[in-house]
């Protein structure tokens, strides 16, 4: 799995959004909350790698991560990616398929996204959930509608 040092969130978006960077949050709250780095993005490819921290605040009884937990991590990779190659848009839909539980001694997940359709005003996105040794433990399809 990738281990490059994070990208430079702003300097990422502003050289995509220019002027209108100061239209928006950034790095959104969520995903600093969440404790994410970018670590590589293709605009040719479509495609973002976004690392997380496994965190004990987010594990369930069981002392996995709790599936929402891991829904919002996938939201939180797929939204830089739709900002850096698309007009604003929004998630409407995510279908998500949890595969193996994700446990603390993991310590990082990485997202991987990448624009699977875009047509008229409807993007679609497919999301893998991989650790360091690229084992998947999660996939998922969004689609975002540009408003």
């Amino acid at each position: 799995m990738q281990k490059n040092k994070p990208l430079d969130v702003i300097e990422l978006f502003r050289e995509t959004l220019g002027d209108k960077i100061g239209d928006f949050t950034l790095p959104p709250p969520s995903f600093a909350v969440m404790e994410c780095e970018i670590t590589a993005f293709s605009k040719e490819t479509k495609t973002i790698t976004v690392k997380m921290p496994v965190l004990e605040s987010w594990l369930n009884p069981y002392g996995t991560m709790q599936g929402g937990f891991i829904v919002g991590a996938i939201d939180n990779a797929v939204g830089p990616l739709s900002m850096l190659i698309a007009p604003p848009n929004v998630t409407r839909d995510i279908e998500s398929k949890l595969l193996i539980p994700i446990l603390m001694d993991i310590e990082y997940i990485y997202i991987t996204v990448t624009l699977f359709e875009h047509k008229k005003r409807r993007l679609i996105f497919d999301a893998v959930v991989k650790d360091k040794d690229e084992t998947i433990y999660a996939k998922a399809r969004l689609t975002n509608w540009i408003v």
